[in-house]
């Protein structure tokens, strides 16, 4: 590659990042997937850019002519926003689903240890809000399938819709929190009716669990309904 190249000349390197840099701000999504778009415009960029030198531009003049061709940063942002946001949906449902065999075996345990775990009697008191977690489990394990199928193979007999995986993947956040809550209250409540029937340090971690995915989930779930509202 000669000096006159794109990668060699640094003020036609300075036009092309300048571009990527005001793409690279509207972009959404997870890094690793915004990185890869950019990384394959930018090789793009410069092989346009090089056809240009080849014509007779100038170094400066043939970036800005390939740029021309690519488009302006809204417009290209945007036609890239509905992959993106697939893979940020995906990402966020499948990195929360991982979390659920953690946090819910440590209730378990935390259950196991009390004096008078509830499914050892018929559900009153605090523990009437058991079945409210079952429900938002399901939810949250049909959403993720949602997601993974709108954001892969399967997507080819969903609806074409790219508000579908992120609101899939907002579902999949709210049910977290749904979870989370549930679990809080009821230790909550058992905590000021029986004290001495928990097993607090059990119970205190598995508490610090679900504060920690709670915020998570409130992050995602916050970021998938912004996702579904920029693609509506």
């Amino acid at each position: 590659m000669t000096a006159s190249q794109p990668r060699h000349d640094p003020a036609a390197r300075r036009v092309l990042d300048g571009y990527l840099a005001d793409l690279a701000a509207r972009l959404p999504g997870p890094d690793r997937a915004r990185q890869a778009v950019l990384a394959e415009l930018d090789d793009g960029l410069v092989d346009a850019t090089e056809v240009h030198l080849a014509a007779g531009l100038a170094p400066v003049a043939a970036a800005r002519a390939a740029i021309a061709e690519f488009g302006d940063p809204p417009t290209l942002a945007a036609a890239f926003a509905p992959e993106l946001a697939g893979a940020q949906a995906r990402r966020s449902a499948l990195t929360l689903v991982r979390t659920g065999p953690l946090v819910g075996g440590l209730w378990l345990v935390a259950l196991a240890a009390s004096q008078a775990p509830p499914w050892r009697h018929e559900l009153t008191g605090v523990w009437v809000g058991l079945p409210v977690v079952g429900a938002a489990v399901l939810t949250a394990g049909l959403a993720t399938l949602l997601v993974v199928a709108a954001t892969g193979r399967p997507s080819r007999w969903l609806p074409t819709r790219p508000t579908l995986a992120p609101a899939a993947a907002a579902a999949v956040g709210i049910a977290a929190v749904v979870v989370d809550l549930a679990m809080l209250g009821m230790l909550t409540g058992q905590a000021v009716t029986g004290p001495a029937a928990l097993a607090w340090i059990p119970a205190a971690v598995a508490a610090l669990a679900s504060l920690t995915r709670l915020v998570l989930a409130g992050r995602a779930a916050r970021r998938s309904l912004a996702a579904r509202a920029a693609l509506a």
